[in-house]
C-alpha cells in the first residue's frame, strides 16, 4: 500500500554498544566532536537517556529543521519519526549493537524509511547519494569521539 523508500549508512567502531550510545545521547556535546547537526529535547527538562514515546525532539540537519517524535529509546536502538504534513513520513533510526567483525565494538547503523504519498519524490535518493555524504560525515565523527573515548 504505498511506495516506501529506505536509505542507511554503517560504520564499525572500535568502543562498546554503550560507550558509542552514551556519546550519541550526549546532544550538548555535539558541536565539540561534528558541526551541522544539533538535537535538543523540546522539554529542557528531559535528559537524551530520559527520552521515551512521544517526546518531541528539535533537530537541526545542516540547515535543515524539523520536530520529530521519539519513538524508541533503548540500548540497542533510537528512533524518531517526523512528517510533512502526512505527505511524507520518516522514520530515522540509530542503531547500536555489538561488532561481529570487531569483539567488543559496535556496528552503527544510522537508516531511515520514507513513506507517505511524496515518497515517489525521493525514489530517486534509492542510492543515498543525497542522503549519505552527511549521515557518513557524522558516523566517521562519532566512530572518531568513540574511539577516542574508549
Amino acid at each position: 500500500m504505498g511506495q516506501t523508500v529506505s536509505v542507511h549508512a554503517q560504520v564499525e567502531i572500535l568502543a562498546p554498544p554503550a560507550t558509542v550510545r552514551s556519546i550519541f545521547l550526549d546532544f550538548a556535546q555535539y558541536e565539540k566532536w561534528h558541526q551541522g547537526w544539533e538535537i535538543t529535547p523540546v522539554d529542557p527538562a528531559k535528559k537524551p537517556s530520559e527520552l521515551k514515546n512521544a517526546d518531541t525532539l528539535k533537530v537541526s540537519m545542516h540547515g535543515m529543521t524539523f520536530h520529530p517524535t521519539v519513538t524508541h529509546n533503548t540500548s540497542e536502538s533510537f528512533i524518531w519519526e517526523g512528517s510533512l504534513w502526512g505527505l511524507l513520513v520518516g522514520k530515522h533510526e540509530f542503531a547500536f549493537s555489538p561488532s561481529k567483525e570487531n569483539p567488543g565494538g559496535t556496528t552503527f547503523v544510522q537508516s531511515e524509511e520514507f513513506r507517505g504519498p511524496l515518497t515517489v519524490l525521493y525514489w530517486p535518493w534509492r542510492n543515498t547519494e543525497h542522503i549519505s555524504p552527511n549521515w557518513e560525515a557524522f558516523n566517521v565523527a562519532l566512530k572518531e569521539e568513540a574511539e577516542k573515548t574508549s
